[in-house]
């Protein structure tokens, strides 16, 4: 119990050496205010991490960071592959236009056109 109880007072002395040093390099008053509010935040969960594990929250706050970070992951990685099939498929059809619209006719599709399909024979041989 003394250990723990050395190790939760150094944890705390640690920040809040660490938040001094980190208020002091920045440079605007204005930013200040808001790194206060949040090293505050988490002054208040350092303080209470040891009621938190008693009463078996730490398990749970634990869980709902993974799962808002999970389901944030999950967002972002559908958007971004939304995006690349997107442009995949411009890409695609950038390429079609290049390969048939370069003044050569791609003579299938001219057929096509004039009403009717084209018959293609295809002979395959094959030695033994």
């Amino acid at each position: 119990m003394k250990e723990f109880l050395y190790g939760w007072i150094r944890d705390i002395a640690f920040y809040a050496i660490l938040m001094t040093v980190i208020l002091h390099l920045l440079p605007e008053e204005g930013q200040k205010k808001y790194v206060r509010f949040f090293m505050g935040v988490v002054l208040m969960l350092v303080v209470l991490s040891p009621l938190l594990s008693v009463a078996g929250l730490s398990g749970t706050l634990d869980s709902i960071y993974a799962e808002q970070t999970y389901d944030e992951e999950l967002q972002d990685f559908t958007q971004r592959q939304a995006e690349l099939e997107a442009d995949y498929a411009r890409e695609i059809e950038k390429r079609k236009q290049e390969m048939t619209g370069d003044g050569t006719e791609n003579p299938a599709d001219g057929e096509e056109e004039q009403g009717g399909s084209s018959d293609i024979k295809v002979e395959i041989v094959l030695d033994e």
